[in-house]
């Protein structure tokens, strides 16, 4: 069979289109190898046309975020618009835990949950013109609807799956960079999250379980990573959960002699337990972590069930300047915030000297538990604007207003005032002290790379500004206390 597998075009409304390879991608061809697939990453190449009529696949696999949906729904009716005989499929976290949003005539099965084994079951089949009826997890278009297949749990042992085929992207690998530019490859070295977090869905997909790879496994991966490669990202859900694995894996890198560098996400609880874990991950070719801090307040934290705390957070980020690593402290910001709660997140910020501040406004993406909790109080139903950049609840402050305080907290976060101001105090605690060692600012942006920022920055806000006002909020509802949400 002819195997076309898709990642879709950037959704138009994000500010920041992500350019991170398409790994869910890669794991899927490599476990049909058997069969002709090739992969169309349609975020730097449109000509969709041109790849049906020199391929002529027999199937087109498709997969994609909340904020992808649209553009999915899109791809899939260009596809059957094509050649109606061409069997489409979709997967992924939204048509896992939305299939409904694909029950349409140009969509003909939906892969439910992790789809490792399912999809190499389905293929089989569909070559043989069996039933795929009989494959579990799947959401089959039936007379209108969907037909649902026995659900089933994913249980596989991941040193089994077949590395990912890379081979398949190599002509779109030059797009393929971190926020600094870094050609980056992605690794999983587990699947699953074993915490609760009411804002996240990642840890329903495997209900709760946390699976791991052997490292012997990850760095046979790691050994075959392409050669321009600047920078490795371990692309779990939770890198370090399992303290004793994270060591073995971080010795084994070391002795491999690979010398690279390597991000990844860390809760701040596991790096408050594990000091000497950062410290030697650190030595083996660590140079940043992404923690999601999500909140400066012990009662926001337990509400949203995130099982740290303000000391806690703020202990991780110790710890984490201490060994000079870059941190890229993720926040989430709360529709209900006031102007006050916008001014502490910033002293926040300033104060522990975080330079690569992430702020995500509070989305109910499909799954989650906010989502589910709170059908009645969302605004915007289309996903397009699922981006963490835009209020799908009531605001507590007028929208323009809470979009003028988002733009203000990033543009003072980022301000050329916050980079001088930390140069000036590392060159006085060194005159003051000059027997002593000035602290590590590894996330404080090189001079070069801010002005760039500050560059690129102006056009994405005037985008911002634009896509906000044109929200498909519907009516001007009311804020969340009930005084008038006037519109832009």
């Amino acid at each position: 069979m002819r195997i076309l597998l898709i990642k879709p075009p950037a959704n138009p409304k994000l500010v920041a289109p992500s350019g991170g390879e398409p790994l869910e991608l890669e794991y899927l061809a490599a476990g049909v190898k058997e069969h002709e697939v090739e992969i169309l990453d349609m975020r730097f190449d449109r000509r969709l046309t041109r790849k049906l009529e020199r391929m002529k696949p027999h199937f087109v696999g498709l997969t994609g975020y909340t904020c992808d949906a649209n553009s999915a729904r899109d791809v899939m009716r260009e596809v059957k618009k094509f050649d109606r005989r061409i069997v489409t499929g979709v997967g992924g976290h939204h048509a896992t835990f939305l299939p409904s949003d694909f029950a349409l005539p140009f969509v003909d099965v939906v892969f439910l949950g992790m789809a490792d084994l399912t999809f190499p079951e389905y293929i089989r089949a569909l070559d043989r013109g069996g039933e795929a009826a009989s494959v579990n997890n799947l959401a089959l278009r039936r007379d209108g609807g969907l037909l649902f297949t026995e659900p089933a749990p994913f249980a596989v042992d991941l040193n089994r799956l077949p590395l990912p085929n890379r081979e398949l992207t190599r002509q779109y690998r030059r797009g393929y960079r971190d926020q600094a530019g870094a050609r980056t490859a992605m690794v999983l070295t587990s699947r699953g999250c074993p915490f609760r977090c009411d804002f996240c869905a990642c840890w329903k997909l495997l209900g709760g379980k946390y699976l791991v790879r052997s490292p012997e496994s990850v760095v046979e991966e790691l050994a075959t990573l392409p050669g321009d490669i600047d920078h490795v990202f371990f692309a779990d859900d939770n890198t370090l959960h399992n303290p004793r694995q994270a060591w073995r894996l971080a010795q084994m890198i070391r002795e491999s002699g690979l010398n690279l560098k390597f991000s990844m996400f860390a809760r701040a609880d596991t790096i408050v337990k594990n000091p000497d874990l950062i410290r030697y991950l650190r030595e083996c070719g660590l140079t940043s972590l992404t923690v999601g801090i999500e909140s400066v307040r012990d009662e926001d934290l337990a509400a949203m069930n995130k099982g740290t705390t303000a000391a806690v957070n703020a202990r991780a980020i110790e710890i984490l300047h201490e060994q000079g690593i870059a941190i890229g402290a993720h926040f989430i910001v709360n529709p209900e915030f006031t102007r006050g709660d916008f001014e502490r997140l910033f002293k926040y910020v300033d104060e522990h000297d975080l330079f690569r501040p992430v702020y995500t406004v509070l989305t109910p993406y499909p799954g989650t538990d906010i989502y589910l909790e709170n059908q009645d109080k969302i605004l915007i139903r289309d996903f397009d604007y699922y981006d963490v950049m835009h209020a799908i609840f009531p605001t507590r402050l007028s929208r323009p207003e809470f979009y003028r305080e988002l733009e203000r907290l990033y543009l003072r976060s980022y301000s050329f005032r916050r980079y001088f101001r930390s140069v000036l105090s590392g060159l006085q605690s060194k005159l003051g002290k000059p027997n002593r060692q000035s602290p590590r600012r590894p996330d404080r942006l090189p001079f070069v790379r801010l002005a760039l920022l500050h560059l690129f920055l102006f056009p994405l806000l005037l985008k911002f500004r634009r896509d906000c006002r044109h929200e498909p909020v519907g009516g001007c509802p009311q804020s969340a206390s009930g005084a008038p949400n006037p519109c832009f």
